[in-house]
């Protein structure tokens, strides 16, 4: 089946005849490190918006886990109050575990620790604090659990995870959780773990994973349809192994996608962009700051361009003001700038007229500068040259 097939049909939002039943997670527990290979390279493959892909994916993300786990103390508030001496351990440590040469990948890397390590911190929260996930059933505690939590740390930690500041933190937290009103069934895997394995499956086409050299709108024009992605994130397998969109919600979006599909195939919408698809319109106003269906650390750039950003700007009226009141205070400087500096070329002009009638000499530093302007002559200052927007 091909792209546009999947993309205009998707999972199915029609109830099959017997949908399974949903199964009770199992409580994480502690992750193992990656199991020691000798003689056998794990060299991690990267596609073109630098995802982890291929063999070692997930023994990747695994020890990226267990090594931000244990070298970044859960006591340190954020990533930015990391030491670039731990920093620089993770980085070595990964960069020699996976034979990455590239050194431009340790942004990336970096990106992973810590989102990584803030997953672990929010586990710990939610699972022995909060008590809104569930832990093993033994009831470990985490010291119990990881050699390098101690009776005190977990203290310490509880204390700082309860304090009004972090309850400020998880409220707001709380609160933009409230948006993610269509929640995916990928579990731990990542939108481009999950591609390769929909590939594989036929759901969407195979797409080479080389793409250096390639411009962004290039690279964005042979992925596979973003819109299917998104419902296949969100699909679950019915008795038969065929994709079914188990949630209400989002068995109205693919509504909305079938209709805005409808659309575009009849001429009646045309997109405006790369970003302006089907999904956009389907889904209405969203978050911005990100693009969907790429997973977390992929930004607008990376994918889009840099045009789409700023073709997607919009401006409020608080920020319209703002910038009006700077125009137009800009403009008043430079125009009171200019009539001082006439005035005084005028008064200059009438007082060396009539000095000469009286037979006085003119000292020469009292001439008239040919640099200032006169009152016939324009001023030739542009006040919007160092606005910026």
């Amino acid at each position: 089946m091909d792209e546009d097939q999947h993309a205009n049909s998707g999972p199915s939002n029609k109830s099959p005849n017997q949908v399974p039943q949903k199964q009770k997670k199992k409580p994480r527990g502690p992750t193992k490190g990656i199991k020691s290979m000798p003689g056998v390279p794990r060299k991690i493959e990267w596609d073109h918006l630098d995802r982890p892909t291929g063999k070692w994916a997930t023994d990747y993300k695994n020890h990226i886990g267990e090594i931000s786990r244990a070298k970044v103390s859960i006591l340190i508030r954020t990533w930015e109050d990391v030491s670039q001496g731990i920093k620089d351990t993770l980085w070595e440590d990964v960069k020699r575990e996976f034979h990455i040469t590239d050194e431009t990948k340790k942004e990336v890397v970096l990106k992973s620790c810590d989102k990584r390590w803030r997953e672990f911190k929010s586990r710990l929260t939610t699972g022995w604090i909060r008590g809104t996930r569930k832990r093993p059933k033994d009831e470990k505690m985490p010291y119990d659990l990881y050699s390098y939590i101690t009776k005190d740390i977990w203290k310490e930690f509880v204390k700082i995870r309860t304090s009004e500041e972090a309850e400020e933190i998880s409220e707001k937290a709380r609160q933009s959780q409230s948006f993610n009103i269509y929640p995916h069934h990928m579990g731990q895997k990542s939108y481009a773990e999950m591609t390769s394995e929909w590939q594989r499956k036929g759901y969407i086409p195979s797409v080479s994973s080389s793409s250096e050299g390639s411009s962004a709108s290039t690279i964005s024009s042979s992925l596979p349809s973003r819109t299917c992605l998104w419902l296949l994130a969100r699909s679950v397998p019915d008795e038969k192994g065929n994709p079914y969109l188990p949630d209400e919600g989002t068995q109205k979006v693919k509504e909305n996608i079938d209709e805005w599909k409808r659309k575009q195939d009849e001429g009646e919408f045309v997109p405006k962009s790369a970003r302006d698809d089907v999904l956009s319109r389907a889904l209405g106003k969203t978050k911005e700051g990100r693009p969907l269906t790429f997973g977390g650390g992929v930004g607008i750039k990376a994918v889009w361009g840099t045009g789409e950003r700023r073709s997607f700007r919009r401006y409020g009226d608080a920020e319209m003001e703002e910038m009006e009141a700077r125009v137009t205070k800009r403009v008043k400087d430079e125009t009171i700038q200019e009539m001082n500096s006439k005035m005084d070329a005028m008064v200059m002009e009438k007082f060396i007229t009539f000095a000469k009638e009286l037979g006085v000499q003119i000292p020469s530093h009292m001439r008239i500068d040919a640099n200032v302007h006169s009152s016939c002559r324009s001023g030739g200052l542009d006040p919007f040259a160092d606005i910026t927007v």
